[in-house]
């Protein structure tokens, strides 16, 4: 039995001792290792993967800690590579070993340190790859059996995990229970990122945290209860993005980046359907700019409602409050919930410009720095959605107000809506920064804008009302439009709409007029629409011409279409109809117009008055597609401008374009265009662009192949010729381009290539004539060769050349050949080159002979080049020498990488004159010129330096001396550049400019301007026909800040013997030294003095306001007295001379592109002036201009004078002259023959850009004479007559004339009886009519003689003229009866008198001096003759007149006569500079009588001129000075 026990307890204890032998073995290391192997290798070998231990400790009861853990397996198709399932440098686990007994877990500790982990394909629905530097957990109460767990702490730190989802697994489907309850104390996260990455890498989210808490967590799985107490996030970022869409400006939703995340949520609690929470903090910043300050509210929903009590929104610069209640199934079809929203908000301009990236510069920095606030009230759903305010205003640019109602929103066959909307804007003008600069320059947004509207929708059926007034204008009125019929209808008014106020510049009015449509349909070429449409524009102008009474109506209906425009006013006057039939497939129209009156140049078309009348018959038809046809003429054409009117041929249209050919005919008068091409309109269209996507390939792969270029070409041709008599050549002179001839034939071939030649003869452009250009194409097999040539022959007014270039394009690029002869043929220019296609760029060398530049042969280096590149790189070695020394190199620093170039140029003594005399149309310089210039361009920056000189140089001839500069623009290290420039002239600094350039944006200017002694004379050569120039210096400093265009400038400019003058009009003006201030870009006169050749002074005040370079604003006032503005000798040059008094009131003010000055000019009795008039109508020079030319070889340079003309200027004058006034105008060069004038009136002158000049008033003529001769006429000397006068009606070039003009003359006149007697006879001209279309009447009396002046007064006005002009011609009076007074010996008396007048005129210019010759015979035979001589001459600035005459007679009865040589001579003096008072002294004895002989005069006398407008004013001593009174924008000043 004891052996049975023993037995027995030996089975039983046994195992108990092994159990308790394992046990303890499992705490001893050496076979914890080798278990942890055989468990390693087990598992291993069950899951195809490579399992390793380093190292297991285990402590008493169940402290395990686990060292070394790496999971691998072999990676697929590649075996000799492993992939890293797991690799885990350290886990450790403290568990409580009682607990487990009980079903519980109790965990002290369970971490994973420096954990990596790469699930591949384990988990089907994601692939987990990362690295976790920490996860711990410790949870103390986790029953098994109850399914329960506290997780008292859990921390995850420094983790880096990517997650990849896939969608290759189809969902899980099986039911599963789960009943644990979870509750977590709190969790820890730290420095932790976590991205997640959709299938197909479409998008993507990323997630990193600095710091985060979760506390008071409870999971109940079962119920799906799920609350949070506390979420707190300090630091990080979210990340989202849609991986595949482009990125944008501004907030980009498809790529949001949230970074400086700090979140904190309280009470998140979720039992589904319910989810509550309350945000209390909530902060980030966009990666756009976005800086959102702290959003808070609380958040409620359930399964039919969400709640947001009150929502807050803030940043930095914005505020918002929204409050919603909305019902899930709000959106729903069908039985819809409500949802109810107010929102108020402050947007700040700076959140805002992030959504506005895109929009230009200019809109964002001038958008009103005032918040936009915003509050709406919506509530409804989509059955009826009402808005009962929505409310926008944005302080000083608009304010709207919108109400309304919507029913079913999501069904747009059955919506219905009506909105009312109101608005008014205040200064919206930064809105134009939209359009286009030369736009926006002419668009205007006025303030006080009102809008008010109403929008409804029924269906398909939108209709509108609404009324936009501004101002005294309105526009208003109702349109509608059914889409389900296209039907339509619209009736629109305007009522003194004031388009001004919307425009710059373009001299629009107010208007009014109307537009009335209705119709149905779209389609005109289908027979079912119809359309009525009519317009009235009862008022309009434009540039103050008169646009009313235009008209229009359109009617179609049935597939006929009626239209028709009436214009009947001064722009516009005629009509055009168009009638028209369709059948759906076709439409055959007939145009015709007739247009009485199109004024060109009043819609600014053209720069000179232009007007034209036609009419026109065109018949159209197409199918809209592929056949067009048209066919017409425009006939009756006249064309009328300032130099007449002129009707050309009628123009004949002939234009077919079809599916296999293309033809076009114009021709009239010698104008002729013919085109023949195969194919279709848009067949010869595709083979154009065919051609250029070609050469655009072939550019690309740098070579050209010729035989693919040209089977692409079209079969067309294209010939054309015109001359200059046709209606395009007389339309063109208007745009200043004039040509004689030009002639063309170009023809293209798939076979024969591109084939041609155009000459064009005699083109002005500008005022540049070219006689002649050639332009020849020939292709061959292989090559196109091209040449061009430019010559001007020798009659050239301005540049006498010629220019060849020949050129021949090849596989790798072209070669040319060019040469420059000038007007001795001289070859002044040749240059050989040629340009190749490389791999990444151009490369251009000289090749062949040695170049010519400058008359001079050049030798060049073999290995020439100027490459440049595909990436704007440039590499140049060119070296040129001539053998004077003259030299030229172009070299680049290839070494310098960073550089896109690094380009140097020097020069060494180059002659300018031999350039620039050489090059056609360049400027007049001369001088040597020695520098060199450098330039460094990278990607991101420019320098610059020159050291440049100009020996003696000489521009426009204008002497400069020797002119050197020195400049440096250099990057500084804060972006910006350093400007350095020097100006010298003859070694001595004469300017300098130093400071900092900033490029960025539109450029900002920190610099100082000095001025050392500055020449003045240095701008003369700049100035256009130098019609006036500068002397003296400039000494001062402006310091020059902000942008290019809107600079601030600041300092002071003293001017020291400054002088501006003009030669041509002997004009100098002597500016005071006083200085010139600039402030903050405004040029300031403060009483600014200005003094010409007296002591009185021009004084100017005001300012040049240059702060914006495109809107420069002068605002000046100008006044003078007694101000001597010319005073000046004859010269060369000179068409005014001598000397002028004035005194002058101006103010001149407005834009500098739109000045306008309006002011009074007083010209002075005491102003004596010559002008030499060159092309009047009157002028004598040219009468036998083709008979004789005369060369004066002193002086072989002539100079035509032409004043600019002033545009965007306008004046206002009123110009007084002094009755006074003496004015000499020479009709000739000589000055042999003139006007002198004595007199004076009131005028006024205007101009304007549209009117020009224009000049009113009367000038009356007191005193003067007339020295004047025709090739028939001898030189006669007449007096102008007291009581003529010039009358200006508007153009100051062809006034009205009523001018008498009569000389005194003696003849001898025969009685019935035979008997001669001697009769004083006043003959001459009276003039009429207009300068341009004189009215001449030539008259003769005899005063002193009664029965030949009853005789004369019985004749017809054509026979007196004829006798007065038989009497200027032959000095003799030859009436019916009275021939037989003609003698041999009158008439070579007559000749020799006109003969020694003509000598004297012209040898003494300075007097007025006369001869007169005269026979008389007596009843007995006995002859008499008189010589008679007369001279004038005034002295001391025409205060003192002398008149001197004599008498010298021969025949038998003299030696009885008591005669003297001086027997009339006459002395006047004007006692004052108003010309009203003189004194007289006389001797006259002169007169001969066959019974008394000699009588003689003697005497003196005061002559007192006064205008009187009442009785009263005889008795008047004193002058009265009358102010000068001048509307509101013109200068206020009063004469003194």
């Amino acid at each position: 039995m004891k052996k049975i026990l023993r037995g027995c307890g030996i089975a039983i204890s046994v195992p108990i001792v092994l159990l308790v032998l394992l046990s303890v073995l499992f705490y001893f290391p050496p076979f914890q290792n080798w278990a942890v192997r055989q468990v390693a290798e087990y598992a291993s070998e069950e899951t195809g993967m490579n399992i390793s231990v380093d190292k297991v400790h285990l402590v008493f009861p169940l402290d395990l800690g686990v060292e070394g853990i790496r999971v691998t397996r072999p990676i697929e198709n590649n075996l000799s590579d492993v992939d890293t399932i797991a690799d885990i440098r350290k886990v450790v686990a403290d568990i409580q070993l009682l607990p487990l007994l009980q079903s519980r877990v109790e965990i002290d500790e369970l971490s994973f340190n420096d954990m990596k982990l790469n699930t591949t394909d384990f988990i089907a629905q994601a692939r987990v790859k990362g690295n976790i530097g920490t996860l711990s957990l410790k949870a103390h109460g986790i029953d098994l059996g109850a399914e329960t767990m506290n997780l008292d702490e859990a921390l995850l730190d420094k983790a880096n995990v990517d997650i990849a989802l896939t969608d290759s697994v189809p969902e899980d489907t099986t039911e599963s229970e789960n009943f644990w309850k979870i509750n977590v104390g709190k969790l820890a996260i730290k420095q932790t990122n976590i991205a997640l990455t959709t299938p197909g890498d479409t998008m993507s989210v990323g997630l990193g945290i600095k710091k985060a808490n979760i506390e008071k967590g409870f999971f109940d799985l079962y119920k799906a209860i799920y609350k949070v107490g506390l979420v707190d996030w300090r630091g990080g970022y979210i990340a989202y993005d849609q991986n595949f869409e482009p990125k944008a400006k501004g907030l980009d939703v498809n790529h949001i980046r949230l970074d400086n995340m700090a979140l904190s949520i309280k009470d998140i609690a979720y039992c589904s359907p319910n989810l509550d929470m309350n945000v209390r903090a909530c902060a980030f910043k966009e990666k756009s700019g976005i800086e959102v300050s702290n959003i808070t509210g609380a958040i409620g929903m359930d399964s039919t409602k969400l709640k947001l009590p009150l929502i807050t929104l803030k940043t930095p610069y914005s505020e918002a409050s929204a409050k919603l209640t909305m019902d899930l199934n709000a959106f729903d079809d069908e039985n819809p919930g409500a949802l109810h929203v107010k929102l108020h908000g402050a947007l700040g301009k700076k959140d805002l410009m992030i959504f506005m990236a895109d929009m230009p510069t200019a809109f964002k920095r001038q958008w009103p720095y005032n918040p936009l606030a915003i509050d709406a009230i919506v509530h409804g759903n989509m059955r009826k959605m009402e808005i009962d305010n929505l409310a926008m205003e944005l302080p000083s640019a608009m304010k709207l107000k919108a109400s309304g109602q919507a029913w079913n929103i999501t069904d747009m066959d059955h919506l219905k809506a009506h909105a009312n909307i109101e608005a008014k804007t205040y200064n919206l003008k930064f809105a134009t920064t939209l359009l286009d600069k030369s736009v926006a320059k002419m668009i205007n947004i006025p303030s006080g804008i009102a809008l008010k509207g109403n929008v409804d929708v029924d269906g398909q059926k939108y209709a509108t009302a609404f009324n936009i007034s501004e101002g005294k204008g309105s526009v208003g009125g109702k349109a509608s439009i059914n889409l389900a019929n296209n039907s339509y209808k619209a009736n629109i008014k305007a009522r003194s709409l004031q388009l001004q106020h919307f425009t710059r510049g373009l001299g629009l009015s107010p208007l009014t007029g109307e537009v009335a449509v209705a119709g149905k349909g779209f389609d005109m070429m289908s027979p079912k629409t119809k359309l009525e449409a009519v317009i009235n524009l009862s008022q309009f102008s434009y540039q103050g011409y008169n646009l009313d009474g235009i008209k229009g109506n359109a009617l179609v209906n049935n597939g006929k279409i009626a239209a028709d425009i009436v214009s009947d006013n001064k722009v516009i006057n005629g009509n055009i109809a168009l009638n028209a039939l369709t059948n759906g497939k076709e439409i055959t129209a007939s145009l015709t117009c007739q247009i009485h009156e199109l004024d060109l140049f009043k819609m600014r078309l053209v720069e000179s008055p232009l007007k034209i009348s036609m009419s026109t018959q065109l018949d159209v038809s197409s199918n809209l597609t592929n056949d067009h046809r048209a066919q017409g003429t425009i006939r009756n054409i006249v064309i009328q401008d300032k130099d007449g009117e002129y009707t050309p041929e009628d123009i004949d249209l002939d234009i077919l374009a079809l599916r296999d050919t293309t033809h076009a005919i114009v021709n009239t008068g010698d104008f002729h265009l013919n085109m023949d091409a195969s194919g279709g309109y848009e067949m010869l269209m595709d083979k154009l662009m065919s051609v250029s996507d070609e050469v655009m390939k072939q550019m690309k792969d740098r070579y050209i192949d010729q035989s693919r270029l040209r089977e692409r070409l079209p079969n067309a041709r294209i010939s054309f010729s015109s001359g200059s008599n046709n209606i395009f050549a007389r339309l063109l002179k208007h745009y200043g381009m004039e040509c004689k001839s030009i002639d063309m034939d170009m023809a293209s071939s798939p076979i024969s290539g591109l084939n041609g030649y155009a000459n064009v003869n005699s083109i002005t452009v500008g005022g540049i004539l070219i006689d002649a250009t050639k332009f020849s194409v020939k292709s061959d097999e292989t090559d196109v060769k091209y040449s061009i040539q430019v010559k001007n022959n020798k009659n050239n007014p301005d540049y006498v050349f010629n220019a060849i270039v020949d050129g021949t394009i090849t596989e790798r690029g072209t070669t040319i050949e060019s040469k420059l002869y000038d007007w001795k043929n001289r070859l002044g220019l040749s240059a050989n080159m040629a340009a190749n296609m490389e791999e990444n760029g151009i490369k251009i060398s000289f090749v062949g002979d040695d170049p010519v530049l400058g008359y001079k042969k050049f030798g060049v280096n073999n290995d020439n080049y100027i490459f440049l590149a595909e990436d704007n790189r440039v590499s140049a070695n060119l070296k040129m020498k001539a053998s004077d020394g003259t030299g030229l190199q172009i070299y680049t620093n290839d070494a310098n990488e960073d550089a896109l170039q690094d380009i140097t140029l020097s020069v060494n003594k180059l002659n300018l004159d031999d350039i620039f005399a050489l090059l056609p149309f360049t400027p007049n310089m001369t001088g040597v010129l020695d520098g060199d210039f450098h330039a460094i361009q990278t990607k991101d920056e420019l320098s610059l330096s020159s050291t440049l000189q100009v020996a003696n140089m000489i521009y426009e001839g204008c002497k400069m001396g020797t002119v050197g500069t020195e400049f440096t623009y250099m990057p500084k290290y804060d972006g910006s550049h350093y400007v350095d420039g020097v100006l010298m002239q003859n070694g001595e600094e004469v300017c300098t400019l130093t400071g900092t350039y900033i490029s960025e944006g539109d450029g900002h200017l920190d610099a100082s301007l000095g001025l050392d002694h500055t020449p003045l004379s240095l701008v003369n050569g700049f100035i256009p026909e130098q019609l006036f120039g500068l002397k003296g210096y400039g000494e001062g400093g402006l310091t020059i800040k902000g942008s290019l265009t809107k600079p601030e400038v600041n300092g002071e400019v003293y001017l020291d013997s400054a002088y501006l003058y003009s030669q041509p009009y002997g004009v100098e003006l002597r500016f005071d030294n006083d200085p010139v201030t600039i402030t903050n870009s405004r040029l300031l006169f403060e009483n600014f003095e200005m003094y010409s050749h007296n002591d009185k002074p021009l004084v100017a005040a005001g300012y040049v306001d240059f702060s914006d370079l495109d809107n420069m604003y002068a605002d000046i006032k100008m006044k003078a007295e007694n101000f001597l503005l010319i005073d000046s000798k004859e010269n060369l040059r000179s068409e005014a001379y001598g000397k002028a008094y004035v005194n002058f009131y101006a103010r001149m003010q407005g834009a500098i592109d739109n000045l306008q000055m309006r002011g009074k000019l007083d010209v002075l009795g005491s102003t004596d002036m010559t002008y030499v008039l060159k092309d009047s109508p009157i002028t004598t020079d040219n009468q036998l201009e083709d008979l004789v030319k005369f060369t004066n070889f002193a002086d072989s340079t002539t100079m035509d004078m032409e004043r600019p003309p002033l545009n965007g200027f306008s004046m206002d004058m009123n110009i007084s002259i002094n009755e006074s006034a003496h004015i000499l105008c020479a009709l000739n060069a000589n000055k042999s023959n003139y006007v002198d004038l004595i007199g004076g009136g009131d005028l006024r002158m205007k101009y304007n850009t549209i009117d020009e000049l224009s000049l009113r008033g009367r000038y009356t003529l007191n005193n003067g004479e007339m020295k004047y001769s025709l090739p028939v006429i001898p030189l006669k000397t007449f007096v102008i007559q007291d009581g003529s006068y010039v009358e200006f009606t508007g153009d100051p070039m062809n006034p009205r004339l009523n001018i008498t003009a009569l000389e005194d003359t003696k003849a001898t006149v025969s009685d019935a009886n035979g008997n001669n007697r001697s009769v004083d006879f006043k003959c001459g001209v009276i003039i009429t009519k207009t300068l341009e279309d004189m009215g001449l009447e030539f008259v003769i009396y005899a005063p002193q003689d009664m029965s030949l002046s009853n005789e004369l007064n019985t004749m017809s006005t054509e026979e007196r003229g004829k006798i007065a002009i038989t009497m200027l011609t032959t000095g003799m009076y030859l009436a019916d009866g009275n021939t037989n007074s003609f003698s041999m010996n009158s008439a070579l008396n007559s000749f020799l008198q006109s003969q020694i007048n003509g000598i004297a005129g012209n040898a003494l210019r300075t007097l007025d001096l006369s001869f007169g010759l005269d026979n008389t015979t007596d009843a007995t035979g006995n002859v008499r003759t008189d010589y008679s001589f007369k001279f004038a001459k005034r002295f001391w600035n025409n205060r003192l007149k002398i008149i001197v005459g004599g008498k010298l007679s021969t025949g038998s009865d003299v030696a009885n006569q008591n005669e003297t040589f001086f027997n009339n001579v006459q002395f006047e003096y004007r006692l004052n500079e108003a010309s009203t008072q003189y004194l007289n002294v006389f001797y006259n004895r002169d007169s001969y009588d066959w019974l008394e002989g000699n009588i003689g005069e003697y005497g003196g006398g005061f002559i007192w001129r006064r205008k009187l407008q009442n009785f009263k004013d005889i008795f008047r001593f004193k002058d009265v000075k009358t102010p000068i009174i001048m509307s509101t924008d013109s200068t206020k000043s009063t004469q003194k």
